[in-house]
């Protein structure tokens, strides 16, 4: 017998653990599971027990024997063995709910025992930096997701360091509001560099592009599914109750000609409520309420059958939109992200939209929440308190419905005269080829009204050269429930770069600082060049008024607290010390 509770815990959540998260993705991917060190790299895992260490999960109790007297007559036999199979049947009807119950509390065990924290993330490697003379165009797709920064924060906020491998720079930058100017087009174009306070001889380049922005009664009619995952792990971390308290405050801002569906899943999938007037809130409210969490996975089902009532409720000119709400933990069925979305390709080209709303820790799946957004024609959410389904689902909510621009698109041509180096801050698994920049076939992002997307580039500028010109900016995008690419054009003019950081925007050194946080979360090669003080140091240069701010008080205390927990080592150390660095030149080690 094991002595130490402790340990015994760590076999049996370990065993089973692997057996539920062994179909989280697909064989050829990467997939990174942290927690207890479970890794899926597509080769076999082999678990070696003592006899010591063996354990059963469920221990279901025998059966008292039951107590006769001797069969005197046919009659009592009779009697007698129907008297056996009742008592048969309530026992084992006793055993299953028995199993049912203690199933239900592992789930809550795993999800909430520090020694079976469990968070499944793919790898995306830290971009490059490139000689433009060898390679001018930089091109990838548009990204206005939040759920990295999000779970980051919900983990900081717990005194827990996010793992490296969910920290993605452009969901970070963009999590941020930046005042950004507006003029009458789709998308307004801003721009600006700055000296980098932390990579000497170059430059920070700043591009923020602000979608249109339309008010209440400017938004179309929207026809949403919510898909509400309701298997065993979801009762764990509030899980459940924060989806409920999510769709449920979704539903409060809706118009009386917007209509919603609810479809909930866990091995199996149903309509719990099918299309409805928004304006009978009672009874959707009703219909959330009922949800209890309970079985296993099946995401595939889940979505399929929510694509299922969109295709029925469609109408061209509306918002139409699934919802999924999960903490992505698929055990069942297809769980792979591209071959859950087969069979909704054609539902996707038609135009109805995806978001994909994260919530828990203990147990959750970014990967595979992150990738059906990306594919799946929409963005990926999350939220951990009611701060952030205020902020999804009131101070948002037109730009998480309404959609202004699908398969969007961002393609820089650097001046090979002016610029001899750059590197993308983020958008690792956003890069695209050149020449899908204008294929129609090619997957881009999804912009919704109001949304702001920001990039960030490292550049070296070349001062003997007079050149009037950085680079050419070019955006591409298909309307909402278009197929044809359209195409917006601007020049960087080198006028736009600033002589020092107190001469640059206030949204510009923000942007700048949010990044270099992300970058020492994931432990960038080059964020050894600076510390955590040091990015503290540059949020207190900012103005008063954007210093009070909110999102900027939270960015302060989530950097502290990063620091008090950051006992990491340097990676790069043993090959490449850092006081032999070479500016111009990064080892790639991904």
């Amino acid at each position: 017998m094991i002595k130490n509770p402790a340990t015994t815990l760590k076999i049996i959540l370990s065993a089973v653990l692997i057996a539920l998260l062994a179909n989280c993705a697909s064989k050829e991917e990467q997939i990174i599971v942290v927690g207890s060190r479970i890794a899926n790299t597509g080769e076999p895992v082999e678990l070696v027990e003592t006899a010591e260490e063996q354990a059963p999960i469920v221990d279901s109790k025998a059966v008292t024997p039951i107590q006769t007297k001797p069969v005197q007559t046919l009659n009592e036999l009779s009697k007698l063995i129907k008297n056996h199979k009742n008592i048969h049947a309530n026992s084992t009807k006793k055993r299953e709910a028995e199993y049912l119950k203690e199933k239900e509390q592992l789930y809550h065990l795993i999800a909430t025992s520090s020694e079976a924290s469990h968070q499944i993330f793919k790898r995306y490697g830290v971009n490059p930096t490139i000689q433009t003379e060898h390679n001018p165009i930089s091109t990838f797709s548009m990204d206005v997701d939040n759920g990295s920064y999000k779970l980051a924060t919900a983990m900081l906020e717990q005194n827990r360091l996010p793992n490296p491998d969910g920290i993605r720079i452009e969901e970070f930058v963009n999590s941020i509001n930046y005042q950004y100017n507006q003029n009458d087009a789709l998308f307004s174009i801003s721009a600006e560099a700055m000296p980098s306070p932390f990579r000497p001889g170059y430059h920070i380049l700043h591009v923020g592009i602000q979608a249109k922005t339309i008010n209440d009664k400017e938004r179309n009619p929207s026809n949403l599914v919510l898909v509400a995952d309701v298997s065993g792990s979801m009762a764990s971390d509030n899980k459940l109750q924060l989806l409920k308290d999510a769709m449920k405050t979704l539903v409060s801002q809706l118009n009386t000609n917007d209509r919603i569906a609810l479809v909930v899943y866990n091995e199996n999938a149903l309509v719990k409520l099918e299309s409805t007037s928004a304006s009978k809130k009672l009874k959707i409210f009703n219909a959330i309420d009922q949800l209890i969490a309970g079985g296993s996975t099946n995401a595939e089902k889940g979505l399929q059958k929510g694509y299922e009532l969109a295709e029925n409720m469609y109408q061209p000119g509306f918002n139409n939109r699934v919802i999924l709400t999960s903490d992505g933990m698929a055990n069942i069925g297809s769980t792979s992200p591209e071959s859950i979305l087969t069979k909704v390709l054609e539902s996707k080209e038609k135009g109805i939209f995806l978001t994909t709303l994260g919530v828990g820790i203990g147990m959750f799946n970014d990967h595979l929440l992150e990738q059906l957004a990306n594919q799946g024609n929409g963005n990926y959410l999350y939220i951990a308190n009611a701060r952030d389904i205020q902020e999804v689902f009131v101070d948002q909510l037109n730009s998480q419905l309404q959609t202004v621009a699908k398969d969007a698109k961002i393609q820089i041509k650097f001046n090979p005269k002016q610029i001899s180096n750059y590197r993308l801050l983020g958008y690792e698994n956003r890069h695209l080829n050149q020449q899908d920049f204008t294929d129609p076939n090619k997957d881009g992002g999804e912009v919704g009204a109001g949304h702001t997307v920001t990039a960030l580039y490292e550049i070296k500028i070349n001062q003997a050269v007079n050149s009037k010109k950085l680079a050419d900016l070019s955006i591409a995008y298909k309307k909402p429930q278009g197929h044809k690419v359209h195409t917006i054009n601007k020049i960087l003019p080198v006028s736009l770069v600033r002589t020092s950081s107190e001469t640059t925007s206030p949204d510009s050194r923000l942007s700048f600082s949010i990044a270099a946080f992300a970058e020492k979360l994931r432990q960038s090669y080059w964020a050894r060049l600076y510390s955590y003080n040091d990015i503290q140091h540059q949020l207190n240069l900012l103005p008063v008024a954007y210093q009070k701010q909110e999102q900027v008080i939270k960015l302060k205390k989530l950097i502290a607290t990063a620091k008090n927990l950051d006992a990491r080592t340097d990676n790069f150390e043993p090959n490449s010390p850092i006081v032999n660095i070479n500016f111009d030149r990064v080892p790639l080690l991904d």
